[in-house]
């Protein structure tokens, strides 16, 4: 393990929950805007594809100034595991998103 990633244990981490943000913001407005899909958080329901596309982009842009915070320094196992837990459920979304574009464009 290099000396970066031990002094930055929660960086890969943080850096996919943005990336992995970032792309459900996106596919989420694709899919409604082509109707394909609907909004299945009630808080975000009500906003328009565009509005749910700038908020999602918004809180990456917040996620992505926690890599420069000291919480990237965090040494704590239960950080990286909620982390790691929230990037995979992400990272199903995600999958489901996918497969409903990939319906609605074959």
């Amino acid at each position: 393990m290099g000396t970066e990633e031990r002094s930055t244990p929660l960086k890969k981490h943080i850096w996919s929950l943005v990336i992995l943000n970032f792309l459900d913001g996106f596919l989420t407005y694709m899919g409604l805007s082509f109707g394909a899909i609907t909004e299945a958080n009630p808080l975000l329901a009500s906003f328009s594809p565009l509005a749910l596309l700038v908020t999602k982009f918004l809180l990456s842009l917040c996620l992505f100034g926690f890599l420069y915070t000291p919480f990237v320094r965090i040494q704590s196992r239960n950080w990286r595991y909620t982390l790691i837990l929230v990037n995979t459920l992400y990272s199903l979304i995600l999958l489901l998103h996918l497969f409903w574009l990939l319906i609605l464009f074959t």
